[in-house]
């Protein structure tokens, strides 16, 4: 073999070598993130790969039963300064304090996410329902649903606070989590 041939069998190895350390550096880093969701959200390592899978870590894992309330702000297509306001609240009493838990909230807050983001969202909260119906994290997410969908108002108190869109989401989230 030549020394050119030598050489380029050289930089393909070392290629391939460097590739592969990557490949198992970005695993241990997944594996850490996933490990960490898992324990933000107390769940098992397969609700925290799903969540891994929607774009979640572990900074942001806390926000995942949140998803539902900021569904119900968007059903009506916008979201007014009360349900913003509500919903800060909420992070707060939950002790979501984390910079980039609340920097990911107000991500979603001021552009409305995908249904298919939801929809999955959704599913990956009901695994974690079905895996412990006493988890705190899950627990009340219905109910401050309703909180942040009354937190509209309605017109000088004279008509209901909840739109239509909102009940009706509120409906959907009601069937999915039970």
């Amino acid at each position: 073999m030549s020394t050119n041939e030598d050489n380029y069998i050289t930089q393909k190895e070392l290629e391939k070598a460097h590739q592969e350390r990557r490949e198992r550096q970005l695993e241990a880093l997944r594996k850490e993130e996933r490990a960490g969701i898992a324990v933000k959200l107390s769940s098992s390592e397969e609700v925290a790969q799903e969540a891994l899978d929607l774009g979640f870590d572990a900074a942001t894992a806390r926000v995942l039963p949140m998803i539902p309330l900021i569904e119900v702000a968007w059903a009506d297509g916008k979201i007014s300064s009360g349900e913003v306001e509500k919903i800060m609240e909420l992070a707060a009493s939950r002790g979501i304090e984390d910079a980039a838990a609340i920097e990911f909230i107000e991500l979603l807050l001021e552009k409305k996410p995908s249904s298919l983001f939801f929809e999955r969202t959704s599913r990956v909260l009901a695994h974690l329902i079905d895996e412990d119906p006493d988890n705190p994290e899950t627990r009340d997410v219905l109910e401050q649903a309703k909180a942040v969908a009354a937190a509209a108002g309605g017109f000088f108190g004279l008509t209901d606070p909840i739109s239509g869109d909102e009940k009706a989401m509120l409906d959907e989230l009601a069937e999915i989590l039970s």
